[in-house]
């Protein structure tokens, strides 16, 4: 159900936003020394590679992929993500910004 959830583009635009700004190239850096990457600020102690050895890579991928403006690696790593037990709960921009909101105002106007 989650994954399926994830297929809906209000959920997509509302976390984008507001884990990154719409930034593809995002990356923070936390006190432990691993990044948050990308437009939905995908994590490198779990998901991704980066410079440190003995990470999970839960995605195989580098966290270098998740920066591209070609979306395709990252959204597929968030699906896996999503499929998790704790779902779009991974996401603390989820959880504090568009979980239980109303998101139909991020679409308003548009012709899907």
């Amino acid at each position: 159900m989650v994954s399926a959830l994830w297929g809906a583009p209000l959920i997509r635009i509302c976390l984008a936003y507001f884990a990154s700004g719409f930034n593809t190239a995002a990356v923070d850096h936390e006190a432990d020394g691993s990044t948050n990457n990308g437009i939905f600020q995908i994590s490198s102690r779990r998901w991704c590679r980066n410079f440190t050895p003995n990470v999970p890579n839960m995605c195989r991928l580098y966290c270098s992929d998740l920066l591209n403006p070609n979306l395709k690696d990252t959204v597929i790593c968030a699906m896996k993500i999503t499929q998790e037990p704790q779902g779009l709960g991974y996401w603390e921009a989820w959880r504090h910004h568009c979980q239980g909101k109303d998101l139909t105002d991020w679409v308003d106007g548009c012709d899907f």
